[in-house]
């Protein structure tokens, strides 16, 4: 059961199956796809049962049964989706209980530690690298991720060393989402305790560190030119940080979206590339702009819904938990510049861990009090 259990957890939470097509081949990647999703199946039936949080399921129902009114695509693809999403959502809440915070970051760091293994021993062209996430963007992810739940470490040593190395990785994807989100987070862990500023200075080691080795290491020139422009006063590359933003990519939807805000333009079309029905070739690169333009107004609500109240649970724990706080925010925040979202493995089992464990917390704290008013009366 702990094979099963470790095994499907690094399937999930490394990325395997996907990167398992990049390097070596699509056989061996839909081999690890279909080991994934058995493997959530048979631990589903060896393991104590646990309904995932109504919200999840309730978006998904709703998200594949209106966007698939307007499908004019694959129809067995379609299925195959829908099919996938709720394997993991119904199946997979077993396994994401049973999982510790402990379990959870050593994954995480895991995965970051494949960042930096990639811009050291196999760089590209690109320069800008992602581990076993391939993506960037979702190496950035991991990296914000590892670095919340690297508050739970006591021991100041440890914890420092380990940022250190979260922060290094998390800047070799030259993710300008990792940068901002570090130093918010930052922020947010010195608002719960003082302490909690050796996460400043375990990213200023980071950044000196990637300075002095930035000869060696082949980093994308211009982004991090970009970068390291924000630490000279005189002059701050505001054009290379700005091209590309986000809200230019959010903007070439803007018609498209309100076009039909009711039901939506149907499954897939703001995806982009291979599903490119709406004149645009890149994806929107907004989870909750892709809900509203592919589904509608309903399910736009339910997602605004689902990740303000997980960041308002959240914020229950502030002095206790801090890396609730911090994973609800890098959740909440993330979903404004991906839209990689009903087959991003790693992003539901980060949300449906946090959600049901703030959740639960929260539902316990009210039946402590209320308890505790009894006994006094």
């Amino acid at each position: 059961m702990i094979f099963l259990k470790y095994f499907t957890l690094a399937l999930i939470l490394l990325n395997l199956p996907t990167f398992g097509v990049y390097a070596f081949g699509s056989t061996v990647g839909s081999l690890l796809s279909a080991l994934l999703f058995s493997s959530i199946i048979l631990y589903f039936f060896l393991s104590k049962k646990e309904a995932p949080p109504l919200i999840f399921i309730l978006i998904g129902v709703s998200y594949f049964l209106i966007s698939g009114f307007n499908y004019i695509g694959d129809t067995r693809d379609y299925f195959i989706d829908v099919i996938k999403f709720f394997i993991f959502i119904l199946g997979g809440t077993s396994l994401i209980k049973d999982t510790s915070s402990k379990e959870l970051g050593v994954f995480m760091l895991i995965g970051t530690i494949s960042v930096i293994i990639n811009a050291v021993l196999f760089s590209t062209d690109y320069g800008r690298y992602g581990g076993l996430y391939l993506n960037p963007n979702r190496a950035g992810l991991t990296c914000l991720a590892a670095f919340s739940l690297s508050f739970t470490i006591k021991h100041r040593i440890t914890k420092l060393g380990l940022q250190l190395i979260i922060v290094i990785a998390g800047i070799m994807t030259l993710s300008r989402y990792f940068i901002l989100l570090l130093v918010i987070i930052n922020l947010i862990a010195i608002s719960s305790n003082i302490k909690n500023g050796i996460g400043l200075l375990a990213g200023s080691f980071g950044v000196v560190l990637i300075l002095a080795l930035s000869s060696v290491l082949q980093l994308n020139t211009e982004r991090f030119d970009a970068f390291k422009s924000l630490f000279n006063s005189d002059h701050v590359e505001t054009e290379t940080i700005s091209r590309g933003s986000r809200t230019e990519t959010w903007a070439l939807y803007t018609d498209v979206i309100l076009e039909n805000v009711v039901t939506g333009k149907g499954y897939k079309t703001l995806h982009g590339r291979d599903y490119n029905t709406v004149g645009v070739q890149t994806g929107v690169h907004n989870t909750y702009l892709l809900v509203l333009g592919e589904a509608g107004f309903i399910v736009f609500l339910m997602f605004i819904f689902c990740y303000t109240s997980l960041f308002l649970k959240s914020l229950k724990f502030l002095k206790i938990n801090i890396e609730y706080v911090c994973l609800a925010f890098i959740l909440m925040t993330f979903l404004l510049v991906s839209h990689n979202f009903f087959d991003n493995y790693l992003l539901l089992f980060l949300s449906i861990w946090l959600y049901r464990l703030v959740s639960k917390a929260t539902t316990e704290s009210i039946y402590s009090e209320n308890s505790n008013i009894h006994t006094e009366n």
